[in-house]
This record gives C-alpha cells, sequence and structure tokens, in this order.
C-alpha cells in the first residue's frame, strides 16, 4: 500500500516537473502534534511517530527521525523500502543538510503552508531551487475532515490573567509594532480559549495578528458562541473569517514585524511585503509569558499534579496485585486511561506509553488493540503518560516491576534515578540555561559511556501541549535549551536508558523553578517536584543510588504526606508501604 501511494506521488512529481519531493509531521501552524487531516508523511510511509521528515526522488525514499524513533522507524519503514536516516548515529545529517548536500540543481517541491519559513529561507539561501506546491492532496484518498467543533473559554481562575490583561502586556511590549503568530498553544494562551483540533492538546486551528494597534483573530467563526464573540470584541479583538488570513498579510505595509520564522509557515513570509516592511525574525513574546507561569498556574498545577498522583497511585495498586498474565500492554493503557479519565482529567495529555521489557527501549513505542505484548508476573513495565486538567498539563514516567527482575535491571533502574535527582536537586545561580544544566542528569551515565539520544527535560503547557519551549534541559543550542531558566518555568525531568532488544527504563517527575537563598554572590534558583507518585522500591539497588537514597526517602515523604487525605484507608495503607524509608 504504501509503496503504490510512494509511485503517485512520484507521478505526481514528474507531472510537476519536481526532481525530490518533501514531506514533515507538521501542520498549517507547524504543530508538533497535529489533526489527522495532516498526517501526510505517515500516508507515505507507514511511520506513525510524532516528529520526522522525508526526502523522496524518483529512485529512492528516506526517513529522517531522532533516537526516540530508530527502533520505531526500523519496523513500520524499513519493509516499504525506505531507507531509515538515524538522526545522532555516526555520519548522518538531518534533512536540511543532506539535501543541501545532495540536490543542488535538481528542483524541490514541498508544501508551503506546512513547512518553516525559516527552512525554506535556509534552503533557498544555500543555493536549492524550491517549489512551493501541494501535489499530495489529489491522492490522498478518505482523508480525515478538519473538526469543527465549538471553541470555548478558559475562566481567569484558572489562568490567572483576563484575557484582556494578556492582550495589554503583548501590546505594551510591541509598542506599535506588527506581530504575527500562527503558534496554536500562544493563540489558546493569549486569549483564554481552547478547543477540539487536536488530540490531548486543547488547541484551534487560528492565527493571530497585531498590526497598527488592533488585535485580529482569523479563525471559523461558526466556531464561537455568541457570548465569547461579544467578549472578544469588548476586550477589542477584531474576528476575521480563517480563510482570509493569506489575503490580510498581502495588505500588511510599511511597518515593523516581528515574526519567529521557525513558528510561522513560508507561505506567510512569502506574502509579507518585505519591500516596504521591515521583517525581523526573532520568539513571540507571548511564548515567554506562556513559559513563565505566574502564582496562580502554578499553584493549579501543584494541585493537578495532586489530582494526578491519587489516578496514578490507584493505577499503581491495581498494577501490583492483578495477576500480570491475563493482560497485555493495551489492556494496562486502557485501565490506566479510566483511572485519570474517571477521576479529574477531562483528557490525557498524549497518547500513554505502556511497554513491556525490549519495548520501553523504542522510546515512544505506544500499544494498540492489534500490536501489543503480553505481560507475564515478572521484568519490566514503562508507563510514560499525563493528563489534562483545568488546574494543569501533568506528564510522568514510572518503570515498574511486574515480578521478580535480575539485579542488572536494578543496576540501570537506580543509575537513572540517582540521575533524575542529581537535576532535581540542584541549586544554581540565576541565569543559568538549560543545556548548562542538561550534564547533571548525564554524568553518571556518560561516567559509563552510556548516553539517552534525547532531551532531558522539555517544558510542559498549562492545560496546553505536554510539549513547551523554553524551556529545555539538553546540551545542544535550540529549542529554548539556552533560555535562562526562570521561577514559574514548569518542565519535564526525564533521564533513561535504552538498550535495543533487551529493555528500557525511564524515571520522570514535572519539576518547577523557584527561589532558592540570596547571598553575595547573587540569587539563587532551586527545583521543586511537581509529581507525587512513588518510584518502585522493588528495583532499587541502595549502593547504586548511593547518596541520593535521602532524597528518595525525602521525597516519598512528602508524596505520601500530601496524597494520603485524598486515599481511601486501603489505598493509604498501600501507599505507606510504596513510600518507605529505605
Amino acid at each position: 500500500m504504501v509503496k503504490e501511494r510512494l509511485t503517485q506521488l512520484r507521478r505526481k512529481m514528474y507531472e510537476n516537473g519536481l526532481e525530490v519531493y518533501y514531506l514533515n509531521t507538521q501542520d498549517y501552524h507547524l504543530s508538533e502534534y497535529i489533526p489527522e487531516h495532516f498526517k501526510t508523511l505517515r500516508y507515505f510511509s507507514g511511520f506513525t511517530g510524532s516528529m520526522a521528515t522525508m526526502v523522496i526522488t524518483f529512485d529512492e525514499a528516506y526517513i529522517f527521525v531522532d533516537g526516540r524513533y530508530h527502533v520505531q522507524a526500523d519496523k513500520q519503514c524499513t519493509p516499504n523500502g525506505i531507507k531509515v536516516m538515524k538522526l545522532g548515529t555516526d555520519g548522518v545529517k538531518n534533512s536540511d543538510a543532506f539535501m543541501i548536500e545532495n540536490f543542488k540543481g535538481k528542483k524541490i517541491g514541498l508544501d508551503g503552508k506546512v513547512v518553516s519559513a525559516k527552512l525554506v529561507n535556509r534552503l533557498k539561501k544555500a543555493g536549492l531551487s524550491i517549489v512551493s506546491i501541494d501535489i499530495y492532496s489529489d491522492i490522498y484518498l478518505d482523508r480525515p475532515k478538519l473538526t469543527k467543533e465549538m471553541i470555548y473559554e478558559i475562566d481567569s481562575k484558572y489562568t490567572g490573567l483576563t484575557r484582556l490583561e494578556k492582550l495589554n502586556i503583548v501590546k505594551r511590549g510591541l509598542d506599535g509594532k506588527c506581530h504575527i503568530t500562527g503558534d496554536l498553544t500562544s493563540i489558546a494562551y493569549i486569549l483564554n480559549l481552547r478547543g477540539n483540533d487536536i488530540a490531548y492538546t486543547p488547541v484551534f486551528m487560528s492565527f493571530l495578528v497585531f498590526y497598527d494597534n488592533d488585535i485580529y483573530f482569523f479563525v471559523h467563526r461558526e466556531r464561537l458562541s455568541d457570548i465569547i464573540i461579544e467578549d472578544l470584541n469588548r476586550d477589542g479583538v477584531i474576528i476575521k473569517d480563517y480563510d482570509e488570513y493569506y489575503d490580510f498579510i498581502k495588505i500588511i505595509k510599511n511597518t515593523i514585524i516581528l515574526i519567529d520564522l521557525n513558528k510561522i509557515n513560508y507561505e506567510t513570509y512569502d506574502l509579507l511585503d518585505t519591500s516596504s516592511n521591515r521583517v525581523y525574525d526573532m520568539r513571540s513574546v507571548i511564548e515567554d509569558m506562556k513559559a513563565t507561569k505566574n502564582n496562580v498556574e502554578v499553584k493549579n498545577a501543584r494541585l493537578a499534579h495532586i489530582y494526578d498522583g491519587v489516578a496514578m497511585v490507584r493505577f499503581m495498586k491495581w498494577l501490583k496485585e492483578v495477576d500480570k498474565t491475563t493482560l497485555n500492554e493495551y489492556d494496562v493503557k486502557v485501565k490506566l486511561n479510566r483511572f485519570r479519565l474517571e477521576y479529574k482529567a477531562f483528557d490525557l495529555s498524549f497518547e500513554p506509553i505502556v511497554a513491556y521489557n525490549a519495548n520501553a527501549a523504542m522510546m515512544h513505542y505506544s500499544p494498540t488493540a492489534e500490536n501489543n505484548t503480553k505481560l507475564a508476573n515478572e521484568g519490566i513495565l514503562l508507563v510514560d503518560s499525563g493528563g489534562q486538567y483545568f488546574e494543569g498539563t501533568t506528564d510522568i514516567t514510572r518503570t515498574f516491576a511486574l515480578g521478580k527482575v535480575d539485579d542488572k535491571i536494578k543496576y540501570w533502574f537506580s543509575l537513572v534515578l540517582k540521575c533524575m535527582f542529581n537535576l532535581e536537586d540542584v541549586q544554581f545561580l540565576e541565569g543559568l540555561c538549560g543545556n548548562q544544566l542538561d550534564i547533571l542528569a548525564r554524568k553518571d551515565l556518560w561516567a559509563l559511556g552510556v548516553d539517552y539520544r534525547c532531551g532531558t527535560g522539555h517544558g510542559v503547557g498549562h492545560i496546553l501541549a505536554v510539549h513547551e519551549t523554553p524551556p529545555n534541559i539538553r546540551y545542544t543550542i535550540g529549542g529554548g535549551s539556552e533560555v535562562a531558566l526562570k521561577p514559574g518555568h514548569i518542565f519535564s525531568d526525564e533521564p533513561g536508558v535504552y538498550f535495543e532488544g533487551e529493555f528500557g527504563i525511564r524515571c520522570e517527575n514535572m519539576i518547577t523553578c523557584v527561589k532558592g537563598q540570596k547571598t553575595e554572590y547573587g540569587q539563587f534558583l532551586r527545583f521543586e517536584p511537581l509529581t507525587l507518585v512513588p518510584f518502585d522500591l522493588e528495583l532499587i539497588d541502595k549502593e547504586v543510588l548511593g547518596d541520593k537514597v535521602a532524597s528518595l526517602n525525602a521525597y516519598h515523604k512528602l508524596v505520601y504526606e500530601t496524597l494520603s487525605p485524598y486515599l481511601s484507608d486501603e489505598e493509604r495503607a498501600f501507599l505507606k508501604e510504596r513510600t518507605r524509608s529505605i
């Protein structure tokens, strides 16, 4: 099936005079997670992961994936004749560099509405011949339609600031300059609105333009209630139809435009009149506002994690007590989802990862009803999941013993847990960035010549995307890792080890940055845990954990004291045993 689709795509390439075609996993707003309508790369490759790019010629097809998806892409794409380019391994360049190196002088096609302006400009600057054209929609059969569900409002008791307060902050910062954003999480945040266009991420298709001291909101108007329309108008927001956006962009003249070329599609940039306007590429002021949670948001986030902790403790109790031979990974995922959704969550924050033994070596493996592995009363199960609450968004990974485990697994689990606490426990001077702190989580693994091919931590939105930047904890520059950490930043701390064909282990807490002591040397910052769920004591090797035994005991004391009032007597007794000092 995939091979036939690639043949059809190549036929379209030939008809349009193209020698190369580029595909990615993004929508018109360059979202990480996208509506089903935009899963074009999956249609032409069979790859179901959340992030990849493809480069297709008449003779070859290449898919570029990061370390989370090396194993998965081998399984899903290689049988379709697609070469898997494993980013992070020796000699493998990303798709941009690959095209620059191999396709100068060739005509390269891509859909400029789903590719960033930054990328296309970089390719053009390198001398590549780029044509912005959609050649795939005509051959994408039974393509899912975009949702037209109603958009809803979030009360300021959850957000801490009203829409008008947020908009006025942005307008003051812009000081009359034009600002264009198509980032769905930024628009949802600044307008205190949410929608259901993307699974697990409560956003809606729209653009927002600050121009000539006015605010233009491009959205399908029929998705707004009369009350929301009235409230938006009262707050100075001019509602325009979603399909008017590109025509509107053309009329902007003689102004300074602030725009993040990494987060706006090429079609937008191409339509701007760069002869009369001055365009500056910079991160949106809305992103920094969104990333730095206010006191109300942090307070609510703590409550969301209490709710999440209760659901996870109930899940953990069930998992420990059930006969695992009666279950497969998918059964566990369904049960886990039920614990959340029947308690306080209004949705999940992403598709849960439930991976038994060797499957956990695939960082983003997720079982389905058709594709799963049966469990046994032995080995380990990695569970990475999260919920959407009106108080906040959660993301947690725990690795559980299902019965007997060998000393090798205990060693690596304890080392990964130590790495997690190495970062969580640090106090550091204000001004440091994620790329400067990342080594704390990796140093004990690096000492053994081991690494994990992903970042250590990502920002998490507030009733928004589970992945948010800034901040970003990774040793490479980019994606918010170069942004100084601030009080109010909320992000994950999730080191791991992944041994293909054997097992994978990850320990993840969400943490928030707070002020520490202030001395003659300056203001210090530190982290506090938000996640409140026990780590599995059956996997602990105290000798390997070393001085972090004290950190684990203190954390477990906090978990018990915070969650116990929300639990039944039986659940409380279970939690007490699982958080005992060791």
